[in-house]
């Protein structure tokens, strides 16, 4: 039997059309793809766009999911729960039947101090040092006129009732933990992100400072407010002494640096280090000042709990004296490496007098009173930013505009103000959530603002070539080609 013949190459059936890219993607090297992919027709970069765009679909829900989480959850969702889990917790425990005891007042200056030195402790100093007249402005001068914003349209509302101005004062600071959680995912330039960081951080015991000031003016009785102290301008030396005592125990305690270690200049925080571009500093390896203290040594650990001992003696001197203006100013150098501590303590007394904020709630709230204090709090800062950030870009001044955010310190100088103006937390409990929910709104109306006016047209025959900051980071894609767009 004879064998029939081979067919010619030229006889046999091609393959199929869908096999051949496969095979020629295989054995071609990526150089001569991607000078074909050159010469390709525009239907090309399509492919390549939605093979690219499928990869990046899962992230996307990923980060709308983040944004929604860290721009709704802190600063409306979790205080609200919060705040009805006191009001329950208030049915059974009359809170209002001890505002007047010495421990209440004790507890939420306590939750004062807490939250003022971490507020201060997260200044990044070598990043603040390029805007500090414009921060001393924004804290100083910026506060003041906020504050005359407010208190002006709480008269018009309210011509007989003086008595309010403490609440526009207590209105006007940022809150600086809403900040860190948002600064990341911020439109913002790093000088932008930096001023913020430190706007927030060192308005609230400027804030404070005021509401003592202010509540003299209009409030009976209002030296209860500084823990006892018949006025707090007496208390200003004592100020000093605390500053002072606390520079002696830090030069004592916080050890040297070795031989080829940088001069101590501050690192910053996790929050404003990545405000500033920079990485966060880790509180196991290194002090605030850059003195390390490795936590395996027996000496830093020994440091450290002098400096923690300090820190607690100095904090409960502040608390006991109402000297939240040189506390603050003792957290500008005198920054153990409890970073992470200390955030978790800022949290925890956020918690505690949100819960506090609720069960006095239980007396009432004055919704219209409130509303309208936040609208005009959110208005006042789109005033004093537009003054604050002259010189800076348009995107920046915007996203400064509407970064007026209220939380734990306004929520602690609500349950100070409580035994002295009844209504004080029934105004400012609504103030607040209003206040965060303009925020929300309006930083969501920016970014897709941003995001529509940074996106290009689907590629198809008579489509501009793609931006090139939206280049693909990674030299080649998953089938091995290089991939020049997202």
């Amino acid at each position: 039997m004879s064998t029939p013949a081979a067919e010619p190459a030229e006889a046999r059936d091609p393959p199929p059309a869908w096999s051949a890219p496969r095979d020629a993607g295989r054995d071609a090297p990526r150089d001569a793809l991607w000078d074909a992919g050159q010469d390709a027709p525009r239907d090309a970069p399509r492919d390549a766009g939605q093979d690219t765009a499928g990869r990046d679909a899962p992230r996307k829900p990923a980060r709308r999911r983040a944004v929604l989480r860290d721009a709704l959850l802190r600063p409306l969702l979790l205080p609200a729960a919060l705040a009805a889990l006191g009001v329950l917790l208030g049915q059974w425990l009359p809170l209002a039947d001890h505002i007047e005891d010495p421990g209440y007042t004790y507890l939420t200056g306590g939750l004062l101090a807490v939250g003022l030195y971490g507020s201060a402790y997260g200044i990044a100093r070598p990043q603040a040092r390029r805007d500090l007249g414009r921060i001393l402005v924004a804290v100083t001068f910026g506060v003041l006129l906020k504050a005359a914003l407010i208190a002006g349209v709480l008269t018009l509302a309210h011509p007989d009732r003086p008595e309010y101005l403490v609440l526009a004062v207590a209105m006007a600071q940022i809150d600086p933990l809403s900040v860190a959680a948002l600064m990341e995912r911020r439109e913002m330039s790093p000088r932008a992100k930096s001023l913020l960081a430190a706007w927030a951080s060192f308005d609230d015991p400027v804030t404070t400072i005021l509401v003592v000031y202010a509540g003299a003016l209009v409030l009976d009785g209002a030296e209860s407010v500084g823990a006892g102290s018949a006025a707090y301008g007496a208390t200003l030396p004592l100020n000093l002494a605390l500053v002072l005592l606390a520079a002696a125990l830090w030069a004592a305690l916080r050890g040297r640096a070795p031989a080829g270690e940088s001069a101590p200049g501050g690192a910053p925080t996790a929050a404003t280090a990545s405000a500033a571009g920079g990485a966060p500093a880790s509180a196991a390896d290194s002090s605030d000042d850059g003195v390390p203290t490795t936590a395996g040594s027996g000496t830093g650990r020994l440091r450290t709990a002098a400096q923690t001992t300090a820190l607690l003696a100095l904090l409960a001197l502040a608390t006991w004296q109402f000297l939240m203006l040189g506390l603050a100013v003792t957290a500008l150098f005198f920054r153990p490496a409890l970073s992470r501590l200390l955030g978790r303590a800022t949290s925890l007394s956020l918690l505690v007098a949100t819960l506090l904020l609720g069960m006095l709630l239980t007396q009432g709230v004055r919704l219209g009173t409130g509303v309208l204090l936040g609208a005009t709090t959110f208005l006042a800062q789109m005033v004093v930013a537009t003054v604050i950030t002259r010189g800076f870009d348009r995107r920046d001044r915007l996203a400064l505009a509407v970064s007026q955010q209220n939380g734990i310190t306004a929520i602690i100088l609500a349950l100070l103000l409580q035994p002295l103006l009844p209504e004080a937390v029934a105004i400012i409990a609504p103030a607040i959530i209003t206040v965060n929910a303009l925020h929300a709104a309006a930083t969501g109306l920016l970014a897709l603002s941003a995001r529509g006016r940074a996106g290009t047209p689907a590629p198809g025959p008579d489509a501009p070539p793609q931006d090139a900051c939206l280049t693909e980071p990674s030299p080649t894609s998953r089938h091995g080609r290089r991939s020049r767009s997202l």
